[in-house]
C-alpha cells in the first residue's frame, strides 16, 4: 500500500533560509568563548588589584602604627628608667634617714636604760655589736642596765654582762663592768662612738656577781 503525503512542499520549492549558516556557527561560538573568557580574566584581575590596594592600605596603616608604638614602647622605657631611677634615689633617702636615725635611737635607748647609781665611761661600737664600760654603785644596777637594754627592742637577747669587778673611785667602793649588746640592725657609729674593740679576760669577779 503506498502512502502519499499530500501536505509536502510542492516539487521544486526553495528550501528554508537559515538565520545563521552552518559554517559560521563553530566561529561564533569561539567568539563567544573567547569573550567570556576574556571577561573571566579581567574580573579576576579587578578583583586581585581590588585586593592588592586594600592590602597595600592595611600595610601602611600597620607601619604607621607600628611607629606609634615603637614611640610609645620608648616613652615607656624612658618612663621605666625614670620610675626606676626615682625608686633608688628614694630608697637611698630612706636608708640616709634610717642611719642617721640609728645612732639616735640608739643613744636614746641607752640614755633611757640608765638606772640610778650608774655611769658608762665608754662606748665602743662594731657594727651591730656596742661594748659598754662603767661603773655601778651595786651590781643590781647592772644586771637592770642589762635588762632594761635588752626589753627595749633595740638589742637581741640577750644582753651579756662581760665582766664585772670590784673598784674604789674615791675612797668609795664601786663595781667596774663590761657589757655587750648587739642590735637587730646594724646602725652607723654613733656621735662619739669608736670600733670596738675584742673583751679583755675577765678579771676577778666581785662577790656575788652574776654569772655571764
Amino acid at each position: 500500500m503506498i502512502k502519499v503525503n499530500l501536505l509536502a512542499t510542492n516539487p521544486g520549492a526553495a528550501p528554508a533560509r537559515e538565520w545563521l549558516p552552518r559554517e559560521q556557527r563553530s566561529a561564533l561560538v569561539g567568539i563567544a568563548l573567547l569573550v567570556v573568557t576574556a571577561a573571566g580574566i579581567g574580573g579576576a584581575w579587578w578583583y586581585l588589584q581590588r585586593q592588592r590596594t586594600t592590602l597595600e592600605a592595611e600595610i601602611a596603616s600597620a607601619e604607621t602604627e607600628l611607629v606609634r608604638l615603637k614611640d610609645a614602647a620608648k616613652l615607656v622605657e624612658r618612663a621605666t628608667a625614670r620610675k626606676t631611677e626615682l625608686a633608688e634615689r628614694l630608697s637611698l633617702i630612706e636608708r640616709l634617714r634610717a642611719a642617721k636615725r640609728g645612732p639616735v635611737n640608739l643613744l636614746e635607748t641607752i640614755s633611757r636604760s640608765l638606772p640610778d647609781g650608774l655611769w658608762l665611761t665608754d662606748m665602743k661600737q662594731n657594727g651591730a655589736v656596742v661594748q659598754f664600760e662603767g661603773r655601778a654603785t651595786s651590781l643590781t644596777s647592772i644586771t637592770d642596765f642589762a635588762e632594761l637594754m635588752q626589753n627595749s627592742g633595740l638589742f637581741k637577747r640577750p644582753v651579756e654582762i662581760l665582766t664585772t669587778s670590784n673598784d674604789v673611785i674615791e675612797e668609795r667602793a664601786v663595781v667596774k663592768f663590761a657589757i655587750r649588746a648587739e642590735s637587730e640592725k646594724p646602725v652607723e657609729p654613733a656621735l662619739g662612738l669608736a670600733p670596738a674593740t675584742p673583751a679583755p679576760a675577765k678579771t676577778g669577779t666581785a662577790p656575788g656577781a652574776p654569772g655571764v
